[in-house]
């Protein structure tokens, strides 16, 4: 049982890609809807590309928190930023600015 959740916005987003329950535009494809990313126009919004590859989103991130998970496998990538436990405020942060 994760100790890291509570009723703070940060929280919801950090539970939500975990899950990968996020409202991202990926979901559009299932209703033949563009699943493109609407900040950069990217062909497909998903969690990989809203957590590592908007260019319209590089403002937001923590650089320095992005930089010791540096991978070449994206998803591996994703999955230690998003399950690090040491650093669990900043990731939380991180994403609710990226989110806003």
């Amino acid at each position: 049982e994760e100790q890291c959740y509570d009723n703070r916005l940060e929280s919801i987003i950090l539970f939500q890609a975990r899950a990968n329950t996020l409202e991202l535009n990926k979901r559009k494809r299932y209703k033949q809807e563009d699943p493109k990313c609407e900040l950069c126009g990217y062909k497909e919004e998903n969690l990989i590309h809203f957590l590592i590859e908007c260019k319209e989103l590089e403002e937001s991130r923590n650089k320095e928190l992005i930089k010791k998970y540096k991978d070449e496998n994206k998803e591996l990538m994703a999955g230690k930023i998003l399950f690090e436990k040491d650093e669990i405020e900043e990731i939380k942060c991180m994403l609710g600015k990226m989110w806003r």
